[in-house]
């Protein structure tokens, strides 16, 4: 370390007591909290230079962690960071190494995270190519994959290798192992959120990998626990999500399921491949009724997602085509003007009034006729002639009247033919 010297003249100076120096050339007295001030900043100007040693740390890192010696490969990170804190890579396994030493009662998974996130910061700001950004971000996200796969995988071992048949003793490993499988959804859904965009076939096939997995921890969230009640084998109970409960889980299921039948159509398809979506409990057939009932609600997703299709396609045609659009619209509109205009022609057609007077004498006529009485044989065929006489006139009148409207019913029913010609424009599947 280098000497301790005056602050005024550059002596040297010597330890008196309390902490206190003093200059052997002026005698100016320097204070213990001064000096202390003056060995610190002696301190902060020395510098180890372990920068040759950076490449031997990651290789022993490296080395450690693929022996399964996570804790030594830590130490050996944690030494290249001291040195180089712009090195992304022993970041990334740091927190790498730092999750794989999680146990059930400290979970370190948090650490992965952070070091992925301080990480990308960097190689965002670097030269590496897409195609290298790429790779990472799969290489990040199957870490994420497998590490968060690992711990569920361990609470699920740790409670089927409980020796206590009764379960009644184990309540928090059943409800920790249940909330397991839902938090390694969430996090997986971390892992996925760095390569779902991507569209290189490395990507895209990992998603699919990660989504399966999704899917097999939301089924175990959602099966029952069975236990006894008591310690007899007669009273059983069972642990589990209500069917009312389950419906988010069992919604983001068959999202994921969807979306992996695109490359795999029949994934989840057959019996004991589908989860529960009844309340917690046992029956003999209970893996058939799940088959027969996500049989029906295949069918209706389907046919629901049938028409959300196609009510997405009609949208977009027209959105990509306003102009036909606007056309077809003023047409319909100027159809229906010409229509009302006809009907008016067909209502104001010649002869209604009159066919009513004609009418109106024919009915006085025949109860004058009726009137008569059995003896008034002459008086009655002279009025049976003025009835004939004008029901004559009256068909004439009609048959020119209907001859007017059937003239302007033709000229409607093409107008009429050229509108539902439109509407089904308006309707049918694109």
């Amino acid at each position: 370390m280098a000497a301790l010297v005056c602050d005024i003249c550059g002596g040297k100076l010597t330890m008196g007591s309390g902490g206190i120096a003093v200059c052997d050339s002026c005698g100016m007295e320097h204070t213990k909290e001064r000096m202390q001030e003056k060995v610190q900043e002696i301190k902060g100007t020395v510098r180890i230079d372990n920068s040759h040693m950076t490449d031997s740390w990651m290789k022993m890192g490296h080395a450690a962690a693929s022996a399964g010696n996570h804790k030594e490969a830590y130490e050996y990170f944690t030494k290249v960071i001291e040195v180089d804190s712009e090195n992304w890579r022993a970041i990334y396994e740091k927190g790498k190494a730092g999750a794989w030493q999680s146990t059930l009662g400290n979970l370190r998974t948090s650490e992965i995270y952070q070091g992925i996130t301080l990480a990308l910061e960097i190689i965002n700001r670097s030269n590496l190519t897409e195609a290298e950004v790429v790779d990472l971000k799969n290489e990040f996200a199957v870490a994420l994959f497998n590490i968060n796969n690992a711990i569920t995988d361990l609470m699920e071992q740790n409670l089927s290798e409980l020796n206590d048949k009764y379960f009644d003793s184990h309540w928090d490993q059943m409800w920790n192992t249940r909330q397991r499988y839902l938090t390694n959804v969430e996090q997986l859904e971390d892992a996925l959120s760095l390569i779902s965009d991507l569209e290189d076939d490395l990507s895209k096939g990992n998603v699919i990998e990660f989504k399966k997995r999704m899917c097999a921890d939301l089924k175990n969230a959602c099966e029952s626990i069975q236990y006894w009640t008591d310690y007899s084998e007669s009273s059983l109970g069972y642990l589990g999500f209500s069917a009312s409960e389950k419906q988010i889980y069992l919604d983001k299921f068959w999202s994921l399921a969807d979306d992996i039948r695109l490359v795999e159509p029949d994934y989840a398809t057959t019996k004991y491949s589908q989860p529960d979506p009844f309340n917690a409990g046992y029956e003999s057939n209970r893996a058939d009724r799940i088959m027969q009932y996500w049989q029906k609600q295949d069918d209706e997703r389907r046919l629901k997602k049938k028409r959300e299709a196609q009510e997405k396609r009609f949208t977009e045609y027209w959105n990509a085509h306003p102009e036909e659009k606007a056309m077809l619209e003023a047409e319909a509109q100027s159809l229906t003007q010409q229509i009302v205009v006809l009907n008016t022609e067909i209502n104001n057609v010649p002869g209604k009034a009159e066919i009513t007077n004609i009418q109106g004498r024919i009915s006085k006529l025949k109860t004058d006729k009726d009137a008569l009485s059995i003896f008034k044989g002459k008086e009655k065929k002279a009025i049976q002639e003025q009835i004939d006489a004008a029901t004559s006139e009256l068909n004439g009148v009609q048959s020119r009247r209907n001859a007017a409207i059937e003239d302007i019913n033709r000229k409607i029913a093409p107008l009429e033919k050229r509108k539902v010609a439109i509407a089904e424009e308006f309707t049918k599947d694109r």
